[in-house]
This record gives structure tokens, C-alpha cells and sequence, in this order.
């Protein structure tokens, strides 16, 4: 082959050299095997749709449990286990026993008043990671006991479970003037 005279040399009747060739061979037949199989594999058709709309519905869903059944109830129930709970003027709570923990107890008094509105949503072409970005109203009362709404924005990150429902990983919020463009 090329010019090049392999001497045949055969120990019992088996041809060394072919069998090292077809080895050779047979190997560069199994690497691009796995390559393709592994492009078939990662194939972006066989991911989920990566469908802001699905994201908002997921986070207005999330603020109607809250309206429905506290604030507490809802921030439990739409967590992941690894979430990441910040909040004005709280220490971090890092992952869902922690925040069980802390938000264990339904409020009081009953319903939550907090109303937030997703005003934006992305996902990752995966489909498996996104983000939500909207604002907030809570009323409350003034330190001079005047009744008041105060108003913010928050980012939620969220992930996709394996059952295809979404759960937040992170979620932060900051107290803003009543935004121009929201209720």
C-alpha cells in the first residue's frame, strides 16, 4: 500500500499486520459511531421549547397560589431545592429547608395582599433555565399608621423539573417608586 512492502509475517495463520489494521479500523468505525450518536444525543429538536409564555404562566400562576393560599404557602410550594431567597434587609435563605423553616407557618392573616406581574420573560435555548422580571404592590402602613402601597420590582430565576413544571432558584426583589408603566 503506498509503495510500502508489509512483509507477510503470520504467527499460527493470523496476519498480524491485517489484524492490527482492521483494529485500526474497526476503532475509527466505533469514534464516529459515538460522535454522531452523541450529536443525536444533544439534538435540539429533542429538548423542551424554550416558551417565555410558559415561564409567565408558571410565575402568574405562582402569584395567584399566593393570593389564594399565603405568601409563605406559595414561596415554599414553587421553590426548587436549591433556592436562593433574597429579600431588603434579610439574610439569604439558601435552599428549600432553610426556607421551610423560616416560612414553615401560613400567615395569619390568612391570603397574602402581595400582587406581582411579570412584565418579561426569557428562556434558555435549552429549555431547562429562565428568567422572569416584573413588578410587585404590597399594602401596608406608613410609620405614622397611614394605610399605603408600596411597590417594587423583582427577577426570578427559574429551572425546569424533570417533571416539565418550573420552580423558581432565585428569587430577589427591591422597593421602588410606584412604576409609570404598571396598574
Amino acid at each position: 500500500m503506498f509503495g510500502i512492502k508489509v512483509p507477510n509475517r503470520t504467527f499460527f495463520n493470523v496476519n498480524f499486520y491485517k489484524v492490527m489494521n482492521d483494529r485500526i479500523i474497526n476503532g475509527y468505525f466505533l469514534l464516529v459511531f459515538l460522535i454522531i450518536h452523541a450529536g443525536c444525543a444533544s439534538d435540539p429538536a429533542s429538548r423542551p421549547a424554550a416558551d417565555p409564555a410558559e415561564l409567565v404562566a408558571a410565575d402568574s400562576a405562582f402569584c395567584q397560589r399566593s393570593l389564594e393560599a399565603g405568601m409563605k404557602v406559595a414561596f415554599v410550594e414553587y421553590a426548587d431545592s436549591a433556592v436562593i431567597k433574597m429579600d431588603d434587609g434579610q439574610p439569604v435563605i439558601r435552599g428549600i429547608q432553610h426556607l421551610q423553616t423560616l416560612w414553615a407557618d401560613p400567615r395569619p392573616d390568612g391570603p397574602s395582599p402581595l400582587v406581582w406581574a411579570p412584565q418579561h420573560a426569557e428562556v434558555a435555548a435549552s429549555g431547562d433555565l429562565g428568567y422572569t422580571f416584573g413588578y410587585w404592590r404590597f399594602p401596608g402602613r406608613t410609620d405614622a399608621g397611614t394605610d399605603t402601597l408600596y411597590y417594587g420590582n423583582y427577577v426570578s430565576i427559574w429551572k425546569r423539573q424533570t417533571d416539565g413544571s418550573w420552580k423558581y432558584v432565585l428569587d430577589t426583589g427591591t422597593n421602588t417608586p410606584k412604576p409609570d408603566d404598571w396598574e
